[in-house]
């Protein structure tokens, strides 16, 4: 039995595949017609989180042909989302043997290292990716975010951008690329960038918390003294907290950065204080009237 043949008898051993079997016809009635009306129907139930009927009609599409690459990543996109991801693997292992320039294969065999904790792994999937399409913006945007946890910000702006290129109405685009400049010290462009994302999703909660961290961190924001820069960074952290609500876990930070900035206030405004008090100082100095000059020596006597 070819590799192909022993993946298409395990697809259809499951209860519910083996009544739509029998409902629809045998294996051998249905080979060799049109798989796609079947992988359109498992597009649309996976789209609304019915992985079961996904999973169910795509197994439909490969008993029409067994080397439907379209319905083997609609499989293994459902038993991912099941969290069935050896399983997932293997079907993906499938379709890059049917096509090797599969880009969503690879883009999700991302997603499964990473539930691995294997970061390397995943980074080369997503990498593959868009190097199978250049015009992928999602493995773009995924291989950003893993060049972000790495730190290498060069490589997470260089595939930001092309991911907010190739995709201007992706919010989480626009804030890895705000994070990616962050990185780079870029604060001016980071602003514009995590905005942005608002501007497409003004619910992004984690917008809002990356703002608070830039205005928190950096050294200086335009058109903005340092006082009036960690208030700013006060208010995003607070509007990400009413945001999340009860989905804030117990080790969230946002309470510690907020304090830390209300610290950096306090100090800053001695320090202005302190540097008023001496210009005043110096100023009271400069307005008092000069002492006269002292009288000439007398002469002690004429001759």
């Amino acid at each position: 039995m070819r590799t192909g043949e022993f993946l298409l008898a395990a697809l259809l051993v499951s209860s519910s595949g083996a009544a739509l079997a029998q409902k629809k016809g045998t294996v051998e009635e249905r080979q060799g017609t049109d798989p796609k009306p079947d992988t359109d129907v498992a597009t649309e139930a996976y789209k609304k989180g019915n992985y079961e009927r996904a999973i169910q009609q795509a197994k439909l599409a490969l008993s029409r042909d067994e080397k439907y690459v379209p319905a083997m990543m609609l499989l293994a996109k459902s038993y991912f989302a099941q969290h069935k991801y050896e399983l997932s693997q293997a079907i993906i292992k499938e379709a890059q043997g049917v096509d090797k320039g599969n880009a969503e294969s690879h883009n999700l065999s991302g997603f499964i290292a990473l539930q691995k904790d294997d970061r390397i792994a995943a980074t080369a999937s997503f990498k593959k990716a868009t190097e199978l399409d250049a015009n992928y913006a999602a493995a773009w945007n995924n291989l950003a975010a893993q060049y972000l946890f790495a730190k290498n910000y060069d490589g997470a702006v260089e595939s930001a951008e092309k991911s907010t290129q190739l995709a201007p109405r992706f919010a989480k685009g626009w804030l890895n690329l705000g994070s990616a400049y962050r990185g780079k010290q870029r604060y001016e462009e980071s602003d514009k960038a995590y905005k942005k994302a608002l501007e497409l999703d003004p619910n992004y909660a984690d917008a809002y918390f990356n703002l608070g961290i830039l205005y928190l961190d950096a050294t200086q924001m335009p058109n903005q003294d340092l006082v009036a820069q960690w208030n700013a960074s006060i208010n995003f952290i607070s509007r990400y907290k009413q945001m999340m609500g009860a989905r804030l876990g117990k080790d969230d930070p946002s309470d510690q950065y907020m304090a830390d900035a209300r610290k950096s206030i306090e100090k800053e405004q001695k320090k202005q204080d302190r540097e008023r008090k001496k210009r005043e100082k110096e100023a009271a100095k400069a307005a008092q009237p000069a002492a006269p000059a002292p009288a000439p020596a007398g002469k002690t006597g004429d001759k």
